[in-house]
């Protein structure tokens, strides 16, 4: 049987390259959610679909897919928002922001929430950057 000793065991680790572009993503997808959301509260419905547009691109560049939440729940409240902005409906997408917003408000367990053990460890800090 080997020891491992502490000794061995690097105190403070740079982050990985995977955890670092994650990080730059969820810094560049908050600010576009927010004004997403004041687009919407403010009735401007281009912009808000603008914004939803470029959240889309966004997916898109970082994840290859076109939407930008790996959460399945989040991942369909955003559709919930496209489809309402699609018909016009800004109180729809206004409740489906509501929405999306309460799972960012939701204290749920790593292991829970993806499948994608990545994406767990890019936790930190008591911030919530699961996608």
């Amino acid at each position: 049987m080997s020891t491992i000793s502490l000794t061995q065991i690097p105190l403070s680790t740079p982050p990985s390259p995977l955890e670092t572009a994650w990080r730059k993503y969820v810094e560049k997808r908050q600010p576009e959610l927010k004004k997403l959301d004041e687009a919407l509260k403010s009735g401007d419905l281009a912009a808000a679909q603008q914004d939803y547009n470029n959240l889309v691109a966004l997916g898109n560049n970082v994840l290859h897919k076109d939407n930008p939440f790996l959460r399945s729940d989040r991942a369909l409240d955003f559709d919930a928002i496209g489809g309402a902005l699609q018909n016009g409906d800004l109180a729809g997408a206004r409740k489906a922001v509501a929405a999306l917003e309460s799972t960012f408000q939701q204290k749920v367990p790593p292991a829970h929430t993806t499948s994608s053990p990545s994406v767990a460890t890019a936790s930190s800090g008591g911030v919530d950057v699961v996608a």
